[in-house]
């Protein structure tokens, strides 16, 4: 007689990922596995839930996911996704090394432990970009990546850099053939790859890489597909990919999707809970309105994944000898849980996590990290012009509110004033400044951008990947500074500022990054500092320290910034901000 089980859903309707089917049956489980998806096996259970029919899902996986760009600790995380059905996210590391060494890393990974969010990791494959163009609170080694790719918890090393691939650096082919010595995965970040360079793509696979997240269009898809490279196709606030075109490529021209999966890279708390985006389950949803069926679409966030990572004997199925991750849902198209279980415990009922979760304990080295260099003061944002000139032909960063990670290059005309080059607050031409915030040597650059409408003020931020140095973008220096100073005080976060008065800030103590607070005092802190921004500064972005943290990166078109200079992503060369006068007559 086989022992009763722990949980039994009866009368439920099982969406079965490997055989297609949907049909009704019962789902048992002992401790955290699933021991039968056969209907009327067991009768009793401790404890025993009648479905009424319900649809019984697998608990979606997001195969990439940036657990800072949330604000949020582990904790919140889980507070957050998995009422919404995610109960595994792959959590990409690059910025917690950034700023906090593989010692910061491990305190996240620890972080993790005992929550009903299953989470593995992929190690970062550089720290920084290139020492000689930026700097971070530490610099990795290889010996480094060795040691963390040896935890049990790593599944591979993420966002590498096509560039360093493309040129032979054999520095960096050493990290990858390091993780590929282990068995792990090498994920890529391929946004920078033109789809009609063949070559470009035959040597990043030959490389190792296997998945790729910069996947935004449908010229995107054929690339990878022909080359086996598994697809994470992005569906957050801002880069709505399978929304604008990516699913209707797929049902029109019968792309397989074997090959394709749902993730959500980079997303605020304010986006996921404050403006309803909500995480995984939209994608489900968007792929089934889309035409997708219902099977390839829950495939898609979960199977897919479980196997890309060798892991399907765990995860991605409602199957026997699997961890028992799943969700009751009334209607598939909808796809909103009113009930999941996650390792074998009811730990969500109506959107509410039922579980305890305890408070995070981060270890006061990575508490920290903000430590202004005494050599920095307002006088360093000064931007000097031309010898003798009333105005200077600058370069100009044109931030967007919706993939802040690419933005466009301009240039503009902009008034001189005693030798200093000032902002053009009429035209939206603001000062934009990155300053080194771990201490070490005190730089600082100070350019252009377009695109926050600010009319005074400044806003300042400790998040801008990947270096994750202070950002801060105004109408004048004094109230920069004031802004700048008030992060490091609160050793990160972001502010907002105006004539030298802080009026709102949400403290971000973790490594710069993370709050310690709950998700809802988060969300309502940052969405009161964007309704100053808006009210008493006139910013027109909806995500403005999204913006911030995202324009600066220097792997994606047109311009990123490092505390070193002003990054033409193109050529991946340093550029002046303020045109020499061959550039202007060109």
């Amino acid at each position: 007689m086989m022992e009763a089980p722990s949980l039994l859903v009866r009368d439920c309707t099982l969406v079965n990922v490997w055989s297609g089917e949907i049909y009704p049956t019962d789902v048992a489980v002992r401790g955290n596995r699933i021991v039968s998806v056969a209907k009327g096996e067991f009768r009793d259970a401790e404890q025993v839930i009648d479905a009424g029919g319900r649809f019984v899902v697998p608990g979606l996986i997001d195969p990439h996911m940036h657990l800072d760009t949330t604000s949020l600790s582990p904790g919140e995380l889980a507070r957050v996704v998995v009422p919404l059905g995610c109960t595994t996210v792959f959590v990409d590391t690059t910025n917690i090394v950034t700023t906090g060494g593989p010692d910061g890393v491990r305190s996240v990974i620890d972080q993790f432990a005992g929550l009903p969010l299953r989470a593995y990791f992929a190690m970062p494959s550089y720290s920084p970009v290139d020492p000689e163009r930026e700097t971070v609170a530490y610099e990795m080694d290889s010996a480094d990546l060795d040691r963390m790719l040896a935890w049990p918890e790593s599944v591979s090393i993420g966002e590498t850099i096509s560039a360093k691939i493309l040129s032979a650096d054999p520095d960096y082919l050493e990290r990858l053939a390091l993780c590929l010595s282990r068995g792990l995965r090498v994920s890529g970040h391929g946004g920078d790859l033109p789809p009609e360079v063949e070559s470009a793509f035959d040597a990043y696979v030959t490389a190792g890489v296997r998945d790729d997240h910069c996947v935004t269009k449908p010229a995107d898809i054929r690339p990878r597909l022909r080359r086996g490279v598994a697809m994470f196709a992005v569906e957050s606030a801002g880069r709505e990919n399978l929304t604008n075109g990516l699913v209707d490529f797929v049902r029109e021209q019968r792309i397989p999707t074997r090959h394709l999966h749902f993730c959500i890279d980079n997303i605020t708390v304010t986006s996921m809970v404050g403006r309803g985006f909500g995480y995984l389950d939209r994608s489900v949803r968007v792929a089934i309105n889309g035409g997708i069926s219902p099977v390839e679409a829950l495939r898609m966030g979960t199977l897919n994944t479980a196997q890309h990572y060798r892991l399907a004997h765990l995860l991605g199925s409602v199957s026997p000898g699997r961890l028992a991750d799943f969700s009751l849902v009334h209607d598939l198209g909808e796809f909103r849980p009113d009930l999941v279980v996650a390792d074998g415990k009811v730990a969500a009922v109506d959107g509410v996590l039922v579980t305890d979760v305890p408070p995070p304990e981060f270890p006061a080295s990575y508490r920290t990290t903000v430590r202004l260099h005494p050599a920095l003061d307002a006088k360093r944002l000064a931007v000097s012009g031309p010898a003798g000139a009333s105005t200077a032909k600058v370069r100009v960063i044109h931030a967007s509110d919706q993939d802040a990670a690419f933005n466009r290059a301009e240039t503009a005309e902009l008034p001189v004033v005693d030798g200093l080059v000032q902002p053009d607050v009429a035209a939206d031409v603001l000062k934009f400044c990155m300053v080194e915030r771990y201490g070490r040597n005190g730089n600082a650059t100070v350019a252009f951008i377009r695109g926050f409408g600010l009319t005074s003020g400044a806003i300042a931020s400790s998040v801008s990947g990947p270096s994750n140095n202070i950002v801060c973008a105004g109408t004048d220096d004094a109230d920069m500074w004031t802004a700048i100073r008030r992060v490091a005080e609160m050793q990160g976060g972001y502010v907002v500022v105006r004539d030298g008065e802080v009026l709102a800030d949400v403290p971000l103590p973790v490594g710069g990054i993370i709050s310690e607070l709950p998700y809802e005092q988060v969300v309502a802190a940052v969405g009161r500092l964007e309704q100053v921004a808006r009210d008493a500064l006139g910013c027109v972005l909806t995500n403005p320290v999204r913006a911030l943290a995202g324009t600066v990166l220097h792997t994606l078109p047109a311009y990123g910034m490092t505390d070193r200079g002003l990054v033409e992503v193109s050529t991946r060369e340093f550029v002046p901000v303020v045109l020499e006068h061959e550039e202007v007559a060109r």
